[in-house]
């Protein structure tokens, strides 16, 4: 029994310290190339090049890069020879969730295919800012030289670092899928010029259009550009970000973006409270030396037309309709809001589309959602949070407005999508100042429980809050893990009352095989895949979000 303890307990010390398979440094031969087996992750700690023709296929669901992962792209030692595409390719095949991670690293692909399935999360957690030097890379977190698949659910990027964690399209490359709701990139999205000599004038800023695959996780809200960007080496950075323009930090200029009446011009009378989007351009060869978080913003040279699919406004705005919708810009020089256009939008639901011109020469900072008329909105939520409480679910939120608003009905959901009502709140009706509101669920079901704020107002039209989730746990016996099929073949389900931080996969001599990340699941059931696990008998080490772990022995057949 001791020596089963110790060797247990041995096996728990090596999961936390997870084996890497390294990858050398220098050039890599052509052909395809896999992540070698019995490791759980794939680091490249200096600068390896793959040129002529590498198939990389990823199959940890971890790719870490300390140095650079180079192409062609980096291979010119004069600023002619920067940028040039190969036909180099990434595979990312691990079914789960994947992160490409980085120490300021170099990450460049020419083709890259994020296959690690639908529903699945990508985290582009590296953040670079471009240094120019004799590896010719721009500020962000990837680089994409030929094409990029989004055969995944959402793509992630760090919105702390908006330029610097973007996704960075390159001269014409492009992308696959990404312009869904269940598909997109919650973060930020940049396009780049590389003005080669080899390369027609025409490929370079996309031939003129092209639509930034960006939303905030749930929904999916593009931007598109139309017209002539040839600047060389500048960088055009697109998010969007949620929250009224008028209070929420812009990321990329480390200030708000003013909204009231001495901040509009050209007619507009007020800014849809319901969120912008980021636009940031800036000369890619000289960021600011003296705050890595901030990087001074300039203007395009030519006019550029510009179409946002906007959020569902439907029913929420009171005093406005689609006719009298304007996109508006923030003109950075000025510090006012200008009108980008004289027509209005498309509808008021979601995915109306609605255009303007940015003209040549203005530095515009964010992009939102205006209007020639006064706005309301029903109600507008500060916050909202859920706690637990015992057995209990405490609801708070706040509001900062409110205008013709009746009252609040509380609505619970088991997976997230299917709500009923639990409770009625009564509002304040009218208000401009802060008010507070609670609600208490008494009996909410044991495990996850998810809730909304629906807003009612005194026309029976109504918006809703965001989802907040929050897992109910009342007793000892109700976080039994449960582990099938045992022997298993090709997956293994794990069911457990608790969330799970990391699943490990253990060999009998130590060694970590498989390390899982899972995503959040709404029936507490996580699939991990063990198809190209060797057969043999071993330690499934399941660590949880609130500390503890469960240890099973696990036979794969």
């Amino acid at each position: 029994m001791r020596s089963t303890l110790l060797f247990i307990a041995s096996l728990i010390f090596v999961a936390q310290v997870a084996a890497q398979y390294q990858i050398p440094p220098g050039n890599m031969s052509p052909g395809e190339h896999t992540d070698q087996t019995g490791y759980s992750s794939t680091m490249v700690s200096g600068y390896t090049y793959r040129l002529g023709g590498v198939k990389y296929n990823h199959v940890y669901g971890i790719f870490d890069v300390v140095g650079g992962w180079l192409t062609q792209f980096n291979a010119g030692s004069i600023p002619d020879l920067w940028g040039k595409s190969g036909d180099n390719s990434d595979y990312f095949l691990f079914q789960g969730t994947n992160e490409i991670d980085g120490d300021e690293a170099i990450i460049v692909f020419d083709t890259v295919y994020f296959n690690n399935g639908s529903g699945n999360l990508m985290k582009i957690s590296n953040t670079r800012m471009g240094e120019y030097d004799e590896y010719g890379d721009v500020s962000g977190g990837i680089i994409v030289g030929g094409k990029l698949y989004f055969n995944n659910g959402i793509t992630t990027t760090d919105r702390h670092s908006p330029v610097e964690g973007s996704i960075v399209f390159v001269n014409s490359s492009f992308y696959d899928g990404g312009l869904s709701d269940a598909q997109h990139v919650d973060g930020f999205v940049s396009e780049v010029n590389y003005p080669r000599s080899d390369v027609d004038s025409a490929d370079h800023g996309h031939g003129g259009e092209f639509t930034f695959p960006v939303g905030n996780g749930e929904s999916v809200y593009p931007l598109k550009r139309q017209g002539v960007f040839v600047d060389g080496y500048y960088l055009l950075t697109v998010g969007w970000v949620d929250g009224d323009p008028g209070t929420t930090l812009d990321p990329t200029q480390g200030a708000i973006n003013l909204t009231g009446s001495g901040f509009l011009a050209g007619g507009l009378k007020s800014i849809v409270p319901v969120g912008f989007w980021d636009w940031h351009y800036l000369d890619a060869t000289e960021p600011n030396p003296s705050d890595p978080g901030y990087i001074g913003a300039e203007a395009l040279t030519e006019d550029q037309t510009i179409t946002v699919s906007i959020p569902n406004l439907d029913g929420i705005l009171v005093g406005a309709a689609a006719s009298d919708l304007r996109l508006a810009g923030y003109d950075i020089g000025n510090n006012e809001w200008i009108p980008l256009g004289t027509t209005g939008a498309t509808g008021l639901t979601k995915g109306s589309l609605l255009s303007g011109v940015i003209p040549g020469g203005t530095t515009i900072t964010a992009i939102a959602i205006g209007s020639i008329q006064n706005i309301i909105l029903p109600a507008t939520f500060n916050s909202f949070n859920v706690t637990a409480k015992a057995c209990k679910a405490l609801l708070e939120w706040e509001t900062g407005m409110e205008q013709d608003n009746s009252h609040f009905v509380v609505e619970r959901s088991v997976n997230g999508s299917d709500f009923e009502s639990i409770g009625r709140v009564e509002a304040a009706g009218y208000s401009f100042s802060t008010k507070a509101y609670q609600f208490t669920d008494e009996s909410p079901v044991e495990g996850t429980n998810y809730y909304r704020i629906r807003q009612v107002d005194f026309n029976n039209k109504s918006t809703s809050s965001d989802v907040k989730a929050v897992r109910i746990s009342c007793g000892e016996n109700q976080a039994v893990i449960k582990v099938y099929p045992n022997p298993a073949r090709d997956q293994v389900h794990i069911q457990s009352g608790k969330e799970l931080a990391q699943i490990n996969l253990i060999a009998a001599n130590g060694q970590t095989v498989l390390k899982y990340v899972p995503a959040q699941t709404q029936s507490g059931v996580y699939i991990l895949p063990v198809y190209s696990v060797p057969n043999g008998i071993y330690i499934l080490q399941v660590l949880n979000r609130d500390g503890t772990f469960d240890v099973i022995k696990l036979l794969k057949q």
